[in-house]
């Protein structure tokens, strides 16, 4: 495969970052008086470290690919690569300072010195790449795309043309649509299907070609792929195939062949171990913390009609895995069989039963409820590894037997005490949209989400909005 030419551009990113890198290294020592204008010359601890880091920094960069545009990557994503590299670099330069036995830089220095170039690396490049976005949208910097389409290609064509800041211009369409024909016609060359693709590609300026088409020919596809190939453009396969909603598909290989596998819960090994730990850890602190509240509680529940503390409700867990839900009993002891005359009261649409004044709800209760404070013994249900703190809400098993199949998606993670519903106004969001909701979360976790969640949770806590 002939390989693109990298631009001098991204060359020079790399080489601008190193030199940034060198900048901050130096203004940390000078700040920390380790090397001033007087011993500059006197001492070869920060020469070596210096030499040590332009080809470590060079090379990681490189491998990270730092010096690229960019243009679709999100912010977030280059973070996340700084915070990888740079402390794997600040490592090699601790690993020197030892082996050459440096006595003018220590640890801590290190420490400080991966601290500032962080931030230093990062706001060059979120500048550096608003300066780019600012030339690409007066055209320069931007990539030529021929696309082949059909109607289902027609959001790609416009989120194309609305996003001009990130450097591609469409030189040509290959279609038979006709809504592709009628739409963007009058814009941009259209051509009809038996066009000689090779030949395009050969005389024009065609840096990558987008293949967006709902039903396609293997054969055809691996001609165009080979076409491409051959001359150095780039391609990429858009399909409805590839694109079933919300599930992020990724190149797998198993015994040297290669699978599309789709990802349908979250799979960041690390991240769901170290949620895992996060979990136990929050739920012993808080249970301890908390114990004389839950104990002041459970008297006043005991001292109103004398019933049990605890309402334990039989929950559907990760996989249909049954287990008792534990919470502080907010009701009067026969709920449950009063539950079938209130049922028309209903107010909340699905499967699920709500009732927002609702009559077997204790004095004691209400305060419970308003402040959300009857969950907090499902911090248990936590340590024992029913739940975790950020999960979707676990379901009754009544309300499962009514949920449409892909509902059950829902039960493939832990539930938890919190989530997105509990911190955007419960009962006054729609069934529809609240399992949605679930699903976004479990599309989109990170152990970023979850704080957010977490604090927005305390907000409504502290606020007594539990509705």
């Amino acid at each position: 495969m002939i390989k693109e030419r990298e631009p001098a551009l991204e060359r020079m990113s790399v080489i601008a970052q190193v030199f940034w890198t060198l900048v901050s290294f130096y203004f940390l020592l000078w700040f920390e008086g380790i090397v001033t204008v007087d011993n500059f010359l006197e001492t070869r601890d920060h020469f070596v470290l210096a030499i040590v880091i332009i080809p470590v920094w060079f090379t990681m960069l490189e491998m990270f690919e730092m010096g690229t545009m960019g243009r679709m990557q999100k912010y977030r994503t280059i973070l996340k690569k700084y915070l990888f590299l740079i402390p794997i670099g600040s490592f090699v330069l601790f690993i020197m300072i030892h082996l050459f036995d440096f006595n003018s830089i220590t640890g801590t220095d290190l420490m400080k010195f991966a601290i500032l170039d962080f931030l230093v690396l990062s706001i060059q490049k979120i500048i550096g790449r608003m300066v780019i976005r600012s030339f690409r949208k007066k055209g320069y910097n931007t990539r030529m795309l021929l696309l082949i389409a059909d109607e289902t290609g027609a959001p790609f064509v416009r989120q194309i043309i609305e996003t001009d800041d990130w450097g591609y211009r469409i030189w040509g369409i290959i279609t038979d649509s006709d809504k592709i024909k009628n739409e963007f016609g009058d814009k941009y060359a259209i051509y009809p299907e038996n066009e000689d693709f090779a030949r395009l590609i050969d005389e024009k300026v065609i840096d990558d070609v987008f293949f967006c088409k709902q039903d396609f020919n293997t054969h055809v596809v691996r001609k165009l792929v080979n076409e491409c190939r051959e001359v150095g453009v780039g391609f990429h396969l858009h399909n409805k195939v590839l694109a079933f909603g919300g599930l992020d598909p990724k190149l797998s290989f198993l015994n040297r062949q290669f699978f599309l596998s789709f990802r349908n819960t979250p799979e960041n090994y690390i991240a769901l171990k170290i949620k895992g730990a996060v979990d136990f850890f929050m739920a012993t602190v808080i249970l301890i913390l908390v114990s004389p509240v839950m104990l002041t509680i459970g008297l006043l529940i005991k001292l109103e009609d004398g019933g049990p503390v605890f309402f334990k409700q039989v929950r559907v867990g990760k996989h249909g895995r049954l287990f008792k839900c534990l919470k502080f009993r907010t009701m009067v002891t026969n709920a449950e069989d009063l539950k079938e005359k209130l049922m028309e009261l209903n107010e909340q649409d699905g499967p699920v039963f709500k009732i927002k004044n609702d009559p077997r709800i204790t004095k004691v209760g209400k305060f419970l409820r308003k402040t959300s404070l009857d969950e907090l013994p499902q911090f248990i249900n936590v340590l024992v590894g029913d739940m975790s703190i950020v999960g979707p809400r676990p379901p009754v098993p009544s309300e499962v037997k009514q949920y449409k199949r892909s509902l059950n998606r829902r039960l493939s993670v832990n539930p938890g005490i919190t989530c997105t519903w509990q911190v955007s106004g419960r009962n006054n969001i729609p069934f529809d949209r609240w399992m949605e909701m679930d699903m976004e979360y479990i599309d989109n976790w990170s152990l970023g989400l979850d704080f957010i969640i977490i604090l927005k949770t305390f907000k409504v806590v502290f606020s007594s909005n539990g509705q």
